[in-house]
């Protein structure tokens, strides 16, 4: 009976405890072409969410992953959470962002 109850207080360490996260904030990532435009204030947006897991993570493939099946291209406001585990399949990176596309953004005034 002890012998039970030590390896299920061990399996429970290692795939319950054995873990990081943590979270910053990005003001802005794009896909699109933002050269010489301003964003408006206040613009309309939909809260998207989009991850990377595995043995590798990019926050490039998570931002692809939340624009995914839309026509945004941008996501303003976002956080970024990385999150790591014991094994490699439980390490992802996942990004909470306003999503935005920016050919409906006018060019703002030679800046020059």
């Amino acid at each position: 009976m002890k012998k039970e109850i030590v390896l299920v207080l061990m399996l429970s360490a290692v795939f319950g405890g054995c873990g990081h996260s943590q979270s910053y904030k990005v003001g802005l990532m794009s896909l699109g072409d933002l050269e010489g435009k301003s964003l408006p204030d206040g613009a309309d947006t939909t809260l998207r969410e989009g991850q990377d897991c595995g043995h590798a993570q990019y926050l490039s493939n998570a931002v692809r992953d939340a624009l995914r099946d839309t026509d945004s291209d941008t996501l303003i406001d976002s956080e970024v959470t990385s999150s790591t585990g014991l094994l490699v399949w439980s390490n992802c990176i996942k990004v909470k962002g306003h999503a935005i596309n920016s050919k409906t953004i006018q060019t703002s005034g030679d800046t020059r």
